[in-house]
């Protein structure tokens, strides 16, 4: 009888460390399936605040070509502003005139830079005394603006020398 007891012992005692074992592997598991969904979280979080980060600046690049505008009465005048270390090209594009400028991640003016904000100017009416002008800020080489702003200028006589 003392033998049956001391097998019955050993049966529970390698039940319940099956058992450990078991609960020890699924807790593992489980770990594992939270640590890949926060990793991923963390990823997404990074990649939308990296976006928020882009979207700021362009923002502010844009406000800043737009405070330009305000102080030009030439395209030719915008340009002066905003030209620094040969960051600006014009060019004609029908009857507008359209300037590109770049900046780097920091908002830097350099001729290659990440950020290119392209400021469309164009008179409006026969007399030449109002402009438009669209200021959109691209990322890199992507052909949807990150931001762009809508903006217009009265053109006083003793500012454009009429």
């Amino acid at each position: 009888m003392s033998k049956n007891v001391g097998l019955s012992k050993d049966k529970g005692k390698r039940r319940h460390v099956t058992n450990f074992y078991m609960e020890t592997l699924i807790l593992v598991v489980v770990l594992v399936a939270v640590i890949l969904v926060l990793t991923r979280v963390f990823a997404f979080s990074a990649d939308l605040s990296s976006r928020a980060g882009r979207l700021t600046r362009a923002v502010h690049l844009a406000e800043n070509a737009a405070e330009a505008v305000a102080a030009s009465n030439s395209l030719d005048t915008l340009c002066m502003l905003l030209e620094e270390d040969g960051n600006a090209q014009v060019r004609q594009e029908g009857t507008d005139g359209i300037l590109t400028v770049r900046y780097d991640e920091g908002m830097r003016p350099v001729s290659d830079g990440k950020f290119c904000v392209e400021v469309r100017w164009g008179l409006e009416d026969a007399a030449g005394d109002f402009a438009e002008s669209r200021v959109s800020v691209y990322w890199m080489e992507e052909t949807e603006p990150l931001y762009v702003l809508d903006t217009a200028v009265y053109l006083v006589p003793h500012l454009t020398g009429n």
